[in-house]
């Protein structure tokens, strides 16, 4: 584990009222601070603001660019996903496209909504 990242998960998972921010699952042992821009990348601080509360399964999803989160908080779940036929876990991860996004009760800890974009860029180019 990254040096900060337990202090990262800290701040974002109650941020989130210690919940998935897509499926709102509760339970904190199968939740994660994803980072909405990568901690290597330009503007990749981990901060509240470049963070999102998700479950093991969407973090992954997300990281993957197989879900992706548009700037106005909407979750996005990728064409690929969608046209497939997988069984009731695919169909679980396909309910959720669309849907808006759980969000911090506070403003000030609420997605940024330009990192959100250059994310979500990538996540459309990769998913086309």
């Amino acid at each position: 584990m990254r040096l900060h990242q337990a202090r990262f998960r800290g701040r974002v998972v109650p941020a989130y009222d210690s919940r998935c921010a897509i499926c709102s699952l509760k339970e904190l042992r199968l939740l994660d601070a994803a980072h909405i821009v990568g901690d290597v990348e330009f503007g990749g601080e981990p901060t509240v603001r470049n963070g999102l509360s998700l479950c093991s399964i969407h973090h992954r999803a997300f990281d993957q660019n197989l879900i992706g989160v548009s700037p106005d908080c909407v979750v996005h779940v990728s064409r690929r996903l969608l046209d497939d036929e997988d069984g009731p876990m695919l169909d679980l991860l396909n309910g959720f496209h669309d849907a808006p996004l759980h969000l911090p009760r506070r403003t000030t800890d609420r997605p940024d909504r330009e990192r959100l974009e250059v994310r979500f860029g990538r996540f459309v180019e990769l998913s086309a």
